[in-house]
């Protein structure tokens, strides 16, 4: 009857036509949807980045595992990391069929420079336990926040900087843990430093 003609609508309401409602209806979905993605796309990061973290707990525990059985294979442990690397990344890379930004040597500089850190670090094993190596492992955070605000001009927001601190607490907590003397943390006779 209010959009007939019949009856003359209140000066503020405007006529309300089944079209109306259900594009208003429709505009209240949308929000709800948008929130249920982004709220799996939140869990989807969140178990992927555990699952790293599980990966880079096993490797650690697998490389100080090898390192007390007398076991020297710092670059074959490293290799099967960056064979599945290569696996995944090369394929997208070449799929999406564009023009790297950044030149070929660049890349080849950097994969060095990866290599030799990911080497010292399993190497470090075999001459330290496994707390001592996970505390000089932690520092990466620091210092790679340290070294992009001075050299790229990155900038953070406060939440990054939060995670950071939090990293850096529970760095705290591991050299409280490693202030325990060698024979307290259970060292291998095969570790040459003590």
């Amino acid at each position: 009857l209010l959009c007939s003609g019949r009856l003359k609508p209140y000066k503020s309401l405007p006529c309300i036509s089944a079209n109306l409602t259900e594009a208003w209806w429709s505009d209240r979905q949308r929000p709800m949807e948008t929130k249920a993605k982004d709220a799996w796309g939140l869990a989807l990061v969140l178990f992927l980045g555990q699952l790293v973290a599980f990966s880079m707990a096993a490797a650690s525990f697998a490389s100080s595992f090898l390192a007390n059985l007398g076991v020297n294979t710092p670059l074959t442990q490293s290799f099967f990391a960056y064979l599945l690397l290569t696996l995944i990344y090369v394929p997208i890379h070449l799929h999406r069929r564009q023009k790297s930004r950044i030149p070929w040597y660049w890349y080849l500089a950097l994969a060095f420079v990866d290599v030799q850190g990911n080497y010292l670090v399993v190497k470090a094993y075999q001459y330290s336990s496994i707390t001592s190596v996970t505390l000089l492992d932690c520092w990466t955070v620091v210092w790679v926040i340290i070294l992009t605000w001075y050299a790229l001009g990155t900038r953070y927001s406060f939440w990054q900087f939060l995670g950071a601190g939090t990293c850096v607490a529970g760095l705290g907590l591991v050299l409280l843990s490693d202030a325990k003397s060698p024979e307290q943390q259970g060292m291998s006779p095969n570790n040459k430093l003590n």
